[in-house]
């Protein structure tokens, strides 16, 4: 056994109360000093993206350019008749705007005049600036876009708020809140309301409080079902209550110094923590940390089985398994530590989050487990001890192949690769491959639609469909096209600087293509008042200097860096911004307004667009480029670590090559499992899936890797070649098995929540981790070892790492104790 975790075993072992004690104190003073986890939350989708993104630079560039109406989302308010064959009438639109003011004692308008109030009272606008006219609330009744907030059928109309944060910031919910509340909750508002009216709340910003909300429950959810199916499952496998009370409080103690020592470092800014963070560090230490505590366990079993007494079967305990169990670890850790190098923020702060999180439960598996087990003395394994001075057969892994079950299918299986290796090898492969097709033709067919993402009971979701009833689908999630053009005076009608007439000649060309290009309204400072009425439709001339000063003062610059040379242009789309399709369109668009530029003006120009889908086709191609820069990391790190442990590259390839076929698999069978259950509303395998799940799934796969060809690499030495692969499956079959159930019990606790994107990533994880666990771990590798190993791969074999050992038994002394060895041999056997 490597003499370093043998000496550090009894360290620990020997000052087992400094640890005990020592751990609880940096809990409870982490708990104490740890500022409130919402506090130092970064929320938002879009905040994450790099600073480069072509929309995070558009919405810089409004915010300088329009400063004052730096508007990132909305909230709308749907009014219809609950008799959807009537049409509204004309005391329902002046409930909802009168046109009279809110101060007006004769004013009926009161929907609007309440959102107003809920605007100023929420610090979007002041009193001052509603006295001059300005608002960010509109109506039918606004001059710019007032028309458009009439459905076309008449039965409904719209009122919308404009708020200067982007729709997933957690700072927009008290005033959603406050919407909701005026509309569903306010008996004084419902007195007013005419009747037969119904009314629904909808928006981009109503839309970001319900993912918010929802990810909230759903990692509340998570933390507690986790805990449950841990101790019901640790419960039923050991039947050992103290037993199954270590790994469980060990874990727990490492969570709560994770999550308490990220929000003290967030606090200081020296990382960033996103909202939902708490589920993923969750669920990966507690199955991380179970398997981790429980291998420890298992070898300490099998030494105390042998008549040793506790403390010193806990030394070699910790002796022979301890590099086993950090370079599993390291495993992780470094598999899911490529995730730094990602340039989407939020896999960039979970690759730091998760990683400082399994470096804590390592160090508490190998101090402070040890320390519970001192604490616990022989009644660990209650009610099955029988003397003092040994711990009798307990439920866990023992070298009696008297363990149940699992013990006895892992003995079977052992002997059936033995007989035909080919055979199983063949049928494992041709069992998966299917799968694994499926994973690759599908591999880009991903969700980003956030509506998707909800249950159809959200506010948002209810409010959505209402308005795609009676309204272009991109209502409340309009384009705003940006140009910018030192060379143009945007608010010039005449000269050759003049922009009026470019953007005049551009809307028109818009205009003459809005059916091919998708698009219900484009509103410009050349058609202010959108469709087909430009500036001198206003009739008479001082109508029309009045209209042209209302236009250029929306839509043209007035900032003294970009003193008119920015102008912007809102489109309506009639496809919904949040659906798969709209970030093609969005380019097509694009295009459209760039070749419709005059080329003298196309050359000095720059185009940049903002809102919904213009940030989630940033988040595709950076999460794109992210998942191939990952992948390779990820693949490379493990691989490193794994011929540097194992020094053999050739069988290291090959355990490479069966998680990257077992993760292609799972993806498979996730597709094809959502697929079948959503049926016709499946919009594919949320975004983040991809990513997550290759880099966790390549971790923990080759974890169990680790655990298996370092006993393989132990018993060869005792068994020969072949026989010392199937002791080894015989020897790790249960425990191994064990530690999958439970992983993958923690992991399906992701599908607590109501995200269908984390129930779509639980689902895979847990189905990835047991077919790791019953069919990659015990039986492609194992096969292919037996086949290696006996030759049947011929002269390659020497090439593939079959091993120069007599095929035969080989016979080795017994092992000697190191407490009495003056320097242990330095075997490469680590369980």
């Amino acid at each position: 056994m490597p003499l370093m975790f043998y000496r550090f075993g009894q360290f620990v072992v020997r000052t087992w109360p400094l640890w005990f004690f020592g751990w609880i104190l940096a809990v409870v003073v982490a708990t104490v000093y740890a500022p409130d986890r919402d506090s130092v939350i970064k929320t938002g989708e879009f905040a994450f993206l790099p600073e480069d993104s072509p929309s995070r630079v558009a919405e810089r560039l409004y915010a300088q350019a329009f400063p004052q109406e730096s508007k990132a989302s909305t909230i709308g308010v749907i009014v219809r008749r609950a008799d959807t064959s009537q049409q509204l009438t004309e005391a329902d639109l002046d409930f909802v705007d009168d046109g009279t003011d809110a101060d007006d004692p004769d004013a009926v308008g009161e929907l609007r005049e309440r959102l107003v109030r809920i605007a100023e009272e929420s610090g979007l606008i002041t009193k001052e600036e509603i006295a001059e006219g300005e608002s960010v609330v509109r109506s039918y009744r606004d001059r710019t876009i007032g028309k458009f907030l009439n459905s076309a059928d008449g039965r409904a109309t719209l009122v919308v708020m404009d708020l200067n944060r982007e729709f997933l910031d957690a700072a927009n919910s008290p005033i959603v809140r406050k919407v909701e509340s005026l509309v569903f909750d306010d008996p004084d508002f419902r007195k007013h309301w005419p009747d037969g009216i119904e009314m629904f709340v909808s928006g981009t910003a109503v839309v970001g409080r319900d993912m918010l909300k929802a990810a909230k429950d759903s990692a509340k959810a998570t933390e507690t079902l986790t805990i449950g199916l841990v101790i019901l499952l640790l419960g039923l496998i050991y039947r050992a209550p103290a037993l199954a009370m270590v790994p469980l409080i060990t874990v727990a103690v490492a969570v709560k110094l994770t999550v308490s020592l990220l929000c003290i470092l967030a606090e200081h800014q020296w990382v960033v923590l996103f909202s939902g963070f708490e589920s993923y560090v969750t669920v990966l230490l507690y199955g991380a940390g179970v398997d981790y505590c429980l291998f420890l366990i298992a070898r300490y079993k099998e030494e105390s089985d042998q008549g040793i007494p506790v403390r010193q079967a806990l030394i070699d305990a910790q002796g022979y398994v301890g590099a086993a169990i950090a370079a599993s670890a390291g495993t992780v850790i470094c598999g899911i530590g490529m995730m730094i190098f990602a340039e989407f923020g939020k896999f960039h702060d979970a690759g730091i989050a998760i990683t400082f999180g399994l470096v804590i439960v390592l160090v508490a598996c190998l101090t402070f487990t040890p320390a519970l087990l001192c604490l616990f003395g022989r009644s660990v394994f209650w009610p099955k001890m029988i003397a003092a001075s040994t711990i009798a057969k307990s439920y866990v892994e023992s070298d009696v192949p008297e363990g149940g079950w699992l013990q006895n299918l892992w003995d079977h299986v052992g002997a059936i690769l033995v007989r035909r290796p080919m055979q199983i090898w063949l049928a494992s492969i041709a069992m998966m491959l299917p799968f694994a097709v499926v994973g690759v033709w599908f591999y880009t067919d991903l969700s980003y639609g956030l509506l998707t993402d909800l249950p159809t009971s959200s506010t948002s979701v209810i409010g959505t469909n209402i308005v795609r009833e009676h309204f272009p689908a991109g209502t409340t999630g309009p384009i705003t096209v940006l140009i910018k053009s030192p060379k143009i005076d945007f608010a010039e009608a005449h000269g050759d600087d003049a922009g009026i007439p470019v953007i005049h000649e551009l809307t028109t060309s818009l205009n003459d293509l809005r059916e091919k290009l998708d698009l219900a309204d484009i509103r410009s400072v050349s058609h202010p008042l959108g469709g087909d009425e430009d500036l001198e439709s206003a009739g008479s001339a001082a109508a029309i200097r009045i209209m042209t000063k209302r236009a250029i003062a929306h839509y043209v610059s007035e900032d003294e860096v970009n003193t008119h040379h920015v102008t912007r242009m809102e489109l309506t789309s009639n496809i919904d911004p949040f659906a798969r399709n709209s970030m093609e369109h969005l380019g097509i668009l694009e295009n459209e307004i760039r070749a419709s530029l005059p080329e003298e003006v196309r050359a000095s120009s720059e185009v940049l667009v903002l809102g919904p889908t213009a940030s989630i086709r940033d988040l595709k191609h950076v999460t794109d480029r992210d998942q191939i820069r990952i992948d390779l990391l990820v693949i490379f790190g493990v691989f490193t670590i794994l011929v540097v442990l194992l020094r053999q590259p050739g069988v290291c390839l090959y355990l490479i090559v069966t998680v990257l076929f077992s993760y292609l698999a799972t993806l498979g069978f996730t597709y094809l499992s959502f697929r079948l259950w959503d049926g016709d509303a499946f919009a594919g395998l949320d975004w983040k899936v991809p990513m997550f799940l290759f880099t966790i799934l390549i971790a923990v796969g080759e974890d169990y890797n680790i655990f298996l060809m370092t006993r393989i690499d132990e018993e060869q030495k005792r068994f020969g070649p072949v026989k010392g692969v199937i002791h080894a499956l015989s020897r790790t079959g249960r425990i191994i098995s064990s530690c999958g159930i439970i992983m993958a019990g923690t992991f399906a606790s992701l599908a607590a929540g109501s995200l269908k994107g984390m129930s779509q990533l639980g689902y895979a994880l847990a189905f990835g981790v047991l077919l790791d666990t019953f069919v990659v771990r015990p039986v492609l590798v194992p096969a292919y070892l037996v086949l290696l190993h006996s030759g049947r791969f011929g002269r390659v074999g020497r090439w593939l790492g079959a091993s120069s050992l007599p095929t035969s038994a080989s016979i080795t002394p017994a092992p000697v104790d190191p407490a009495k060895q003056e320097s242990p041999e330095p075997a490469n056997s680590l369980s």
